[in-house]
């Protein structure tokens, strides 16, 4: 177990990595905006060269506790993980994914509860029933879901070495938790899913990217 103070309620976050996800994000800003629960939304704007921007700032206009963090440039994941995680003041982090479909407040509710609750230290979303490439992938790789719950201090603990990852954070998350002996649960999202990499690019950069993500896992494997 964490060894920093847990308080009896503890308060919660959420930090949205988003990069060019304009087409994408709202969806998911309509689900934590309706969970009246959440101290804090946080979006970390990954450099877009989108509107990534503009859909964070309408839906803001409604919501206090939203935020936008512009970075200067494209850090890659773990760098906008890390950037959302020091900006936020809440015991818990959430991380979503900013291309997720059909996501609703209970998936997130249903996300934290093992971490709030005591019965884990982090915990992990997997798609099930949703689209047949998404549910694969999670069957298959499950530690590459970037769904994920844990303390907040812990969080950034972890990111802090990762930030030069592109695409790492997930599987450093996982490494760390079991490397310390951390319970890890997991969490089946019914009917969620998400937008793919060669759903959102054409040609051959699709393939490129999915190839460079793939050599930072494993050289987070290595290491």
């Amino acid at each position: 177990m964490n060894d920093h103070f847990t308080p009896a309620s503890p308060t919660i976050g959420v930090v949205i990595p988003a990069y060019n996800e304009a087409d994408n994000l709202a969806p998911v800003l309509t689900a934590t905006s309706r969970s009246d629960w959440l101290s804090q939304i946080v979006i970390v704007n990954d450099g877009s060269t989108d509107n990534t921007a503009a859909v964070v700032n309408k839906h803001m206009a409604n919501e206090p506790r939203m935020q936008l963090i512009d970075l200067a440039g494209n850090y890659g994941k773990a760098g906008a993980m890390l950037a959302g995680v020091q900006h936020l003041q809440t015991d818990i982090v959430i991380f979503l994914d900013a291309d997720l479909m059909n996501l609703n407040p209970q998936h997130i509710r249903d996300l934290q509860a093992p971490v709030t609750e005591r019965n884990a230290e982090m915990s992990i979303a997997l798609f099930q029933r949703g689209r047949l490439r998404t549910n694969l992938s999670h069957r298959l790789t499950p530690n590459l879901s970037g769904q994920r719950c844990l303390w907040r201090e812990t969080a950034e603990q972890i990111l802090l070495p990762a930030a030069d990852s592109r695409f790492g954070a997930e599987m450093t998350l996982t490494r760390f938790a079991k490397r310390h002996g951390w319970r890890i649960e997991r969490v089946y999202w019914l009917g969620v899913s998400h937008r793919t990499k060669e759903e959102k690019r054409r040609g051959l950069p699709r393939f490129s990217s999915r190839w460079e993500m793939y050599r930072e896992i494993a050289g987070v494997l290595s290491h």
